[in-house]
């Protein structure tokens, strides 16, 4: 997957906005020579950020600093994306300074924005290409996965919790939390995996005690489309490269 360091789980449920903010960052050469660079953000939370259109900065861990107005903060690079990849140019940073909040005059009247999640027709799948359909059942088809995930439920009685993720898709994941969540509850997922989080929301569809809660996608937080679809394409990838060991030791 992209270049990434451990860190501590963010503050996943935080509200992250798509939205393109001008930034200065100030990075450190090889010679510990302070560098400008402008760049632009990609989405933003309280305690983080992408940001886009950084091209000397190239290592996850570094510290730089982002300028916006007359705010400034420290932040270390938490991942880098991959070159080719639904994450190239992208780089994902959390700010060092846990007393302070970034973007604060900016989060503070904007909402979330979810995208549908749409289902293609049998009529549309007939009209796709060879590669697309591939292309369409790899990212459909379940991955096993191990993650987290943070689990709001709607309604006045809306309760917080933490769930173990098991598998994947496009369309839904299966989920393993003591919570008792009948099926047909709606909820709003909070998805991290490595260094990566993505929202959700969605409802159960079926439940069982041994294997989980499966729960079906319906919206997706806008910007994190690629996300989800990078983590497939590497699940894909990782499992093409142990059927092919398992071949070759058969």
């Amino acid at each position: 997957m992209a270049e990434e360091i451990s860190n501590s789980l963010p503050e996943r449920l935080a509200r992250r906005i798509h939205v393109a903010l001008p930034v200065r960052v100030t990075y450190w050469d090889s010679a510990i020579k302070p560098c400008l660079e402008m760049a632009c953000t990609y989405d933003i939370s309280e305690k983080g950020a992408r940001v886009t259109g950084l091209r000397n900065v190239k290592t996850a861990g570094e510290i730089i600093a982002v300028e916006r107005g007359r705010n400034k903060q420290f932040c270390r690079v938490v991942w880098i994306g991959e070159p080719n990849s639904e994450l190239d140019g992208q780089i994902g940073i959390q700010c060092v300074e846990s007393d302070r909040m970034m973007w604060e005059a900016e989060l503070r009247d904007m909402q979330e924005v979810y995208d549908p999640i749409v289902r293609e027709s049998s009529v549309r799948r007939s009209n796709f290409s060879a590669g697309s359909a591939q292309n369409n059942r790899r990212r459909h088809e379940r991955f096993d996965i191990e993650g987290l995930a943070e689990l709001l439920k709607d309604g006045p009685n809306s309760t917080c919790g933490e769930a173990v993720l098991r598998n994947l898709s496009e369309l839904g994941c299966l989920i393993t939390t003591k919570q008792d969540l009948p099926l047909g509850t709606e909820l709003k997922l909070v998805l991290n995996v490595d260094s990566y989080d993505l929202s959700v929301k969605g409802q159960v569809r079926h439940a069982d005690h041994q294997l989980g809660l499966g729960v079906e996608f319906q919206e997706i937080r806008k910007g994190d489309r690629q996300i989800l679809r990078f983590l497939l394409r590497k699940l894909a990838e990782q499992q093409l490269e142990e059927n092919f060991e398992l071949e070759l030791q058969g």
